[in-house]
């Protein structure tokens, strides 16, 4: 089994799923029930001030809500950068945060990015979809979960992977145009 917890999946350029058409996906959770994971490169036009006010100034400026995925589309999930990593991080000093604390209780939160719904695949569908070759899994970066351009962050992701995988982020929309 592949364990993706903390790592990046990356969409590659033919998979037409229109909820993961070219998504990079920060990975929360993978053990033998299943994999969960947050679409990082698909903001909405919502504020995160309008619903969870309390973390108002650790948001990033110009912040909104990300559509973290297709699942539990009412569920709000949050990411934090602290000031320094710690058993809960993920990658870097990089966790997910209780929304439900006061920014007085996690004072070493630095940045706070929020996430509607997410991805959910049942335990083996990951692993299927991997070896199907739909999903590259990459090494994350802590800046990946708070890239300030989110239409660029696949193409950069794959960029840094150099060779045959860097070329990926060239592809046309329209594969049919290549």
């Amino acid at each position: 089994m592949t364990h993706t917890k903390g790592k990046l999946l990356v969409a590659v350029a033919t998979l037409e799923d229109r909820h993961f058409n070219r998504t990079v996906v920060f990975m929360l959770e993978h053990d033998h029930q299943g994999a969960l994971g947050v679409v990082l490169n698909d903001p909405m036009l919502v504020h995160p001030e309008e619903i969870i006010k309390d973390w108002a100034d650790q948001f990033e400026d110009q912040a909104v809500i990300y559509r973290g995925g297709p699942v539990a589309t009412d569920a709000v999930i949050g990411i934090a950068r602290t000031q320094e990593s710690s058993e809960k991080s993920l990658v870097g000093r990089v966790e997910i945060i209780d929304l439900h604390l006061s920014p007085a209780e996690r004072s070493d939160v630095k940045q706070v990015r929020v996430f509607a719904g997410y991805g959910g695949w049942s335990a083996g569908q990951l692993e299927a979809e991997i070896e199907e070759g739909s999903w590259l899994v990459l090494e994350a970066q802590e800046d990946d979960i708070f890239h300030p351009e989110a239409d660029t962050l696949w193409a950069k992701v794959l960029t840094r992977q150099g060779g045959l995988v860097g070329r990926m982020a060239q592809a046309p929309d329209d594969l049919s145009q290549n």
